[in-house]
């Protein structure tokens, strides 16, 4: 049973890798967390399911079992192992049965990749957005809770924010008219906007109201047609737009040099290359690969230095989010950088 009370952000100060994340991320988090109560003998979920959820073991104790249901080991709340996402690896390597009445928080574990990734590199490349006037950061955390942009390459998602030129409009001005044609990509910072569609015979169609922290426009330049609806404001708006081709390049997947594991463990084991972890030093402690070097993704730019430009790094984190920056980050400083395709996660047995 789903319960539907709020969720408090503080849950998240003792729990990995939740309790690192900022305040503000915290609080964008937690709007889209639920909280969830099971009877004792409930599975939380079932070896082969998709861990699309981060899910944390609040209240009870849990038993996670293999295929034939024997037991493998138990999480009881309040220990150490309850701090860490329950076997996050996607689809479930084991299932997770309530040996008692639980509680547990349910996370979107695409958010909370997109969070811990923004967190990580928006504090240096994108200091003028976070200090710009009125509601800046609620519309970039709205923007980022989009499963759209969860799936925009965060190197690519952070370059499109470094892009972005801030217009304005009055009340009744057209920001775009239908049949013109598609140049800019828009989002909402503050105000309201109409979107009407006039059809061949009669007047215009009201469609929707946009605020803060909808995007419109992208339509027309992805299917490079002209624009099929007029977006007037309604109120004082500020908005951010993003030009057709700066959206076309930044929203392709990037030319990252991606490596599979079975690659990747021949040139690590041959001597040929290093894995490089960029996660959390809490996440790094708990699971790892042998060998590998610990730089967090926060830490990567202060310390490239520690790095050594003759070596090969295959860069690794959970999801692939947090290496595909890394990557990035790597090769524009001239080191010799691939990145694990799908991450950990795609590869635990």
């Amino acid at each position: 049973m789903t319960d539907d009370s709020a969720v408090d952000p503080r849950l998240f100060q003792d729990l990995v890798p939740l309790g690192s994340l900022k305040p503000e991320r915290q609080r964008d988090l937690a709007r889209k967390a639920h909280l969830q109560s099971l009877a004792p003998e409930e599975f939380l979920f079932r070896q082969g399911d998709a861990a699309d959820e981060a899910l944390y073991l609040l209240e009870g104790e849990l038993v996670l079992q293999d295929d034939q249901g024997k037991p493998l080991n138990a999480i009881l709340a309040g220990q150490i192992a309850a701090r860490h996402r329950i076997a996050h690896q996607s689809p479930r390597a084991l299932s997770a049965r309530c040996r008692t009445a639980c509680r547990v928080l349910r996370v979107d574990a695409g958010l909370l990749d997109v969070m811990l990734t923004w967190d990580q590199t928006g504090t240096f490349e994108v200091q003028e957005l976070d200090s710009a006037p009125g509601d800046s950061g609620d519309w970039m955390g709205r923007l980022l809770q989009m499963k759209t942009f969860q799936r925009v390459p965060p190197a690519n998602l952070q370059a499109m924010f470094m892009r972005l030129q801030e217009v304005s409009a009055q009340p009744g001005e057209v920001i775009v008219k239908q049949g013109a044609e598609g140049d800019y990509f828009y989002v909402v910072v503050e105000g309201r906007c109409l979107v009407t569609r006039e059809p061949p015979s009669g007047k215009a169609v009201r469609l929707a109201e946009l605020e803060s922290g909808n995007v419109f426009g992208e339509e027309a330049l992805i299917a490079d047609e002209t624009r099929n609806a007029t977006i007037t404001a309604l109120t004082p708006c500020r908005l951010m737009r993003l030009a057709k081709q700066d959206f076309r390049t930044l929203l392709d997947e990037p030319l990252s040099r991606r490596i599979d594991r079975n690659a990747a463990q021949a040139r690590v084991d041959a001597g040929e290359a290093v894995w490089l972890d960029v996660r959390l030093p809490s996440e790094f402690q708990a699971d790892s690969l042998p060998g590998s070097i610990n730089l967090p993704l926060y830490m990567l730019r202060p310390r490239i230095g520690m790095l050594k430009t003759e070596t090969t790094y295959v860069v690794v984190c959970d999801s692939g989010r947090r290496s595909s920056v890394a990557g990035f980050v790597l090769t524009q400083k001239g080191f010799d950088a691939y990145v694990l395709d799908g991450g950990l996660d795609g590869h635990r047995d």
